[in-house]
């Protein structure tokens, strides 16, 4: 399959990509059941589509060149896309593919080959993108030409550059206590370091509001169903998450985590918490986030006592759901 590649910056395409923000205005038109069954039925296609290129049993079936490239871009947006995120810039790439048609389909053989390059290629792409910051924002499959018996189909990618304002900012003088044991029991959450806010709210308290409500939003209604739970995420296994040991000479039941340190903490936590379990994260395959809760423990073993922040994280399958009438 011979191919094409190359990568352009661009400046923001705020006419061209469509972004879910906050302050939007929920769509006027409201969705209705059959909307909804609709919405439902184009999942199981494409999943059904997944189940069908990984299993051994396609033998012998064939699939239109037409039907490849709208379930080839349905399943690489479905599975890799965050058109939900805010980003500063965007990044556009073009990758050309050639495919052999027998009277305009192909075996799913070749479909699945074919398919499995593209996501070869996507994985290349945003290996040299930050992990962090950076994440495909829209994939759109092209059939460009047939020539005789072969099928000419592009993917152009847009990746989104550097999440912006993704969450509310840490200001200069959000230094914070790192956490409070046992708050959950009672205890007045910590306060800032300067010795203010005592009993509102401490450094654990101002990342969870932060990932619990990000500065984007969905334009309509949604529930979450088949959920499942993720617990101790916490510094002993993941690098970059807050721990403080007692032998640290700066070890303190109320270290201060800076506004600098509780950025950083977040932009740790977003990581892990929105990667998938093979790209170094805990989400599980095909669930998105729901809630996160970050509890403050003290933690003793082989004689060392350990501060930390353990998140506690839910995640499910979003489903679409009609409004409910007020």
């Amino acid at each position: 399959m011979k191919k094409l590649h190359f990568v352009i910056l661009l400046p923001l395409l705020v006419g061209l990509l469509f972004s879910c923000q906050k302050e939007q205005e929920p769509i006027s038109s409201k969705i209705d059941q059959a909307q909804l069954e609709k919405s439902q039925q184009i999942i199981r296609q494409i999943e059904g589509f997944d189940t069908k290129l990984n299993s051994n049993l396609k033998s012998g079936e064939t699939i239109t060149v037409d039907s490849l490239v709208w379930y080839t871009e349905a399943l690489e947006n479905y599975n890799n896309a965050r058109p939900d995120l805010q980003y500063e810039n965007f990044a556009v790439s073009k990758t050309t593919y050639t495919a052999t048609l027998d009277n305009g389909s192909l075996s799913m053989q070749d479909a699945s080959a074919l398919f499995s390059t593209m996501q070869a290629d996507l994985n290349t792409e945003l290996a040299n993108l930050s992990p962090t910051d950076d994440k495909l924002k829209l994939t759109d499959i092209a059939l460009d030409s047939i020539e005789g018996n072969t099928a000419y189909l592009s993917a152009n990618r847009v990746f989104g550059l550097k999440i912006s304002v993704l969450y509310d900012a840490f200001d200069e003088d959000d230094d914070w206590i790192w956490g409070t044991v046992g708050q959950g029991d009672g205890t007045p959450p910590a306060g800032k370091c300067d010795g203010t806010m005592f009993g509102v709210s401490d450094g654990s308290d101002e990342l969870q509001r932060r990932l619990n409500n990000p500065n984007f939003a969905f334009d309509q209604r949604y529930i979450f169903v088949g959920l499942v739970p993720v617990y101790e995420i916490n510094g002993v296994a993941w690098p970059g998450l807050f721990i403080i040991n007692d032998d640290q000479p700066d070890f303190s039941w109320d270290y201060c985590l800076t506004n600098e340190a509780l950025t950083e903490q977040l932009a740790h936590a977003h990581t892990i918490l929105y990667s998938y379990e093979n790209q170094g994260g805990v989400r599980p395959s095909g669930k998105h986030l729901s809630s996160v809760i970050i509890i403050d423990d003290l933690l003793t073993w082989n004689y060392t006592s350990h501060l930390l922040h353990n998140y506690h994280a839910t995640y499910g399958t979003l489903v679409p759901a009609p409004p409910i009438d007020d």
